[in-house]
């Protein structure tokens, strides 16, 4: 579904990504540990087109988005980037929500400016949706009226009322109070257990446990080491992964 070939990223004189490769296979869960700043974010903003890469491929079910140095870059770009976002939702670490609109508004704005979808669909979509994450009853509250957890998991939805055919999550627990963490963690549980497409970045190495079907260790831009949980948690093959678990299940 998603395959990251020979893929260099920069910033300034900083060489993130060194010729990355990563795969991920159609109802496949990747999970992405690793560091802050190792790299795991920004993988995830090449995937949706959100960041340029100097060297490399990134495939979304056969659709190329390239590096601009690479012939015929222009051509079609655009479109390529444009066809990917319709196909891979995302969710940020902030909620990004529109302040102005309801929890309604928010989920029904891009079905409807983006796919053309009727009014009396979308709106049906959306309280199919919202009950599902227990949160029918908010549909007319605004953002401002919510939990961290409750529009973070506004978010999501906003994202699934696209229909897409995987998902992105960039560490969706991080800007959450503790407490507020589980409701997230159980909706993206309950979606991923639906067959979706899922990369997911995550500082919650328990919840990467129960999800994963492989995870990817990150450091300092390099893939560390790919293998299943099990494995990963149990009996890791590299230091650094040895090292940045010891540090971070010691806290």
């Amino acid at each position: 579904m998603i395959r990251i070939e020979g893929l260099h990223k920069y910033y300034g004189g900083h060489h993130l990504f060194k010729g990355i490769d990563l795969h991920v296979h159609r109802g496949e869960v990747m999970v992405l540990i690793g560091p802050s700043g190792s790299g795991k974010s920004t993988l995830l903003r090449c995937i949706n087109g959100l960041e340029l890469f100097e060297q490399g491929t990134v495939l979304v079910d056969g659709i190329a988005l390239h590096s601009p140095a690479q012939p015929g870059h222009r051509r079609g770009e655009a479109e390529a980037v444009r066809k990917v976002r319709l196909m891979v939702g995302m969710v940020f670490q902030q909620f990004n929500l529109f302040s102005h609109l309801t929890v309604l508004g928010n989920i029904i704005e891009a079905p409807m400016r983006v796919l053309g979808t009727k009014r009396d669909e979308a709106v049906d979509n959306a309280l199919a949706l919202l009950q599902r994450i227990n949160l029918g009853k908010k549909v007319k509250s605004f953002p401002s009226e919510l939990s961290g957890g409750e529009q973070q998991r506004v978010a999501i939805v906003r994202a699934l009322a696209m229909r897409p055919e995987a998902m992105l999550f960039d560490e969706p627990t991080s800007s959450l109070d503790p407490e507020m963490v589980g409701e997230v963690l159980s909706v993206i549980k309950d979606l991923v257990g639906g067959g979706m497409t899922s990369v997911i970045a995550t500082h919650e190495m328990r919840f990467a446990g129960e999800v994963a079907d492989r995870v990817a260790v990150f450091d300092e831009g390099d893939i560390v080491e790919i293998d299943t949980p099990e494995k990963i948690f149990t009996d890791p093959k590299a230091e650094r992964t040895r090292l940045f678990l010891s540090r971070i299940l010691n806290r």
